[in-house]
């Protein structure tokens, strides 16, 4: 009998500005679904202040997040929700997004962080990188993008020179005509690392040729870290190829420049 996987909720969650539920329209169609929203706001956003502009900011905001909850609660099974933090400080966000997360821990988060202030927005994406969540954020031509975040520590990639290795070879290669991208099959790059493979546990042993075992874990170190993707072949269903990945290009001109 066959289990199905159970899906992932999907939950936005998303700092509160001007243009909040404008975001919203954009994302769930273009970045993800949204099972259950929730949208963080600082207390002072509903005091009144005898500054016109902040006054007039402050009820803006209001305003966008009651036509949220309005446009959201149709589409979000599990409701929108709004969370007050007393300020924009990151003890407050952290405390605040703790709260959702620990509600609901196997979700898959997404991290709104167009508007808001700036302290409100860089508190959510750090809380992006502490919970392996998705940022991203929506421009003013209305374009929603997702925000890379490295998945790999320069120590533990430089660990292996072998890692460096595979990067410059596929670094070395001509882009593709079609598609622009760095990119090699596995038995090319496999015969070319086997030529500079550098053994690291047993440097001593008399055999130092390069084995299929630890190619496939230096790529699925790579892979892992989104520093290279794999693809079949076109026309086959045995063969990869590896691709060099913007991460991975920028990773490999890191470190070239703090190995000088």
């Amino acid at each position: 009998m066959k289990h199905r996987m159970t899906k992932k909720e999907k939950i936005h969650i998303m700092s509160a500005g001007a243009n909040v539920h404008n975001t919203f329209s954009i994302a769930i169609y273009n970045i993800s679904p949204a099972f259950e929203v929730y949208v963080i706001a600082e207390k002072r956003i509903y005091e009144d202040s005898d500054d016109p502009d902040k006054q007039k900011t402050r009820e803006a905001i209001r305003r966008s997040i009651e036509n949220l909850k309005e446009l959201a609660t149709p589409i979000a099974k599990k409701g929108v929700h709004e969370k007050i933090i007393e300020a924009d400080t990151l003890d407050h966000i952290k405390d605040a997004v703790f709260e959702i997360y620990k509600k609901n821990p196997d979700a898959e988060y997404y991290f709104n962080v167009s508007g808001g202030t700036k302290a409100l927005s860089i508190g959510l994406f750090m809380m992006a990188l502490w919970f392996e969540a998705i940022p991203y954020h929506v421009d003013m031509e209305k374009t929603a993008k997702t925000i890379s975040i490295p998945k790999v520590h320069i120590e533990d990639f430089q660990a292996n020179p072998n890692r460096v290795t595979i990067l410059r070879i596929l670094d070395e290669q001509k882009p593709s005509s079609d598609e622009k991208l760095k990119k090699l099959p596995r038995k090319k790059l496999f015969e070319k690392l086997s030529k500079e493979y550098i053994p690291i546990r047993d440097k001593k042993r008399a055999d130092r040729n390069l084995k299929d075992g630890v190619f496939n874990s230096l790529t699925r170190d790579l892979l892992n870290w989104n520093l290279i993707d794999e693809k079949h072949i076109e026309g086959s269903k045995k063969e990869k190829e590896y691709i060099l990945t913007s991460d991975g290009e920028f990773t490999l001109k890191f470190v070239s420049l703090k190995g000088k």
